[in-house]
């Protein structure tokens, strides 16, 4: 089990629109990685966290993996259109608006026309030690499910987009997790890049 907990089944629904090269952005220590693999021509697992992806690596079996290390704030290392499907849980969350806008734009560059997304948005979080003391990230962004709505349905617009709620509960993390429990709701935004034709 990956230290951030289960494999959420809506998540794992979610992600059966995805074929071909997928991009996996922030992939950690790869908790929806083997899945990806199983459905897909490729993965390229990217993360800031070296030790992480090692992590990945070493629970995978897959040839048909790449792993690299990238910073996720900044441009990406890949040419434009590059990928079928784009992933990514369990992050984007963490940054303030302006930096998950430049992600997403990134995001649209590397994806192909008519590529597709799934993403998931953590909101209205609430994170526990083992104490029942409250823990919180330095600089991390905190949404409401509203304000995350309107963020996606606005900097995707260029996407077929479907917005799903769900609410998450983990309890008993990895201290590597840096906090014992979490709570709070969950969207999993998963799309399709619309071709638009140059005239």
């Amino acid at each position: 089990m990956s230290k951030w907990g289960i494999e959420e089944k809506e998540t794992l629904d979610a992600i059966k629109i995805l074929r071909g090269n997928i991009l996996n952005i922030a992939a950690g220590d790869g908790r929806f990685n083997n899945k990806l693999l199983e459905i897909s021509d490729s993965v390229t697992a990217i993360d800031i966290d070296e030790k992480e992806l090692n992590i990945l690596k070493e629970n995978s079996d897959s040839n048909n993996l790449i792993t690299k290390v990238v910073d996720i704030t900044k441009r990406f290392p890949f040419e434009d259109s590059s990928f079928d499907g784009i992933f990514c849980t369990g992050t984007l969350h963490l940054f303030d608006v302006e930096t998950v806008k430049s992600i997403l734009k990134e995001i649209k560059r590397v994806l192909k026309p008519n590529g597709k997304i799934v993403l998931d948005f953590a909101t209205d979080i609430k994170r526990l030690d083992k104490e029942g003391n409250i823990v919180t990230f330095e600089g991390e962004g905190s949404y409401s499910t509203s304000e995350a709505v309107e963020l996606f349905e606005k900097e995707l617009n260029d996407f077929s987009l479907n917005i799903d709620k769900s609410t998450f509960k983990e309890e008993n993390l990895n201290d590597d997790a840096g906090y014992n429990q979490i709570t709070g709701n969950f969207l999993i935004i998963s799309g399709t890049k619309k071709y638009i034709k140059r005239l």
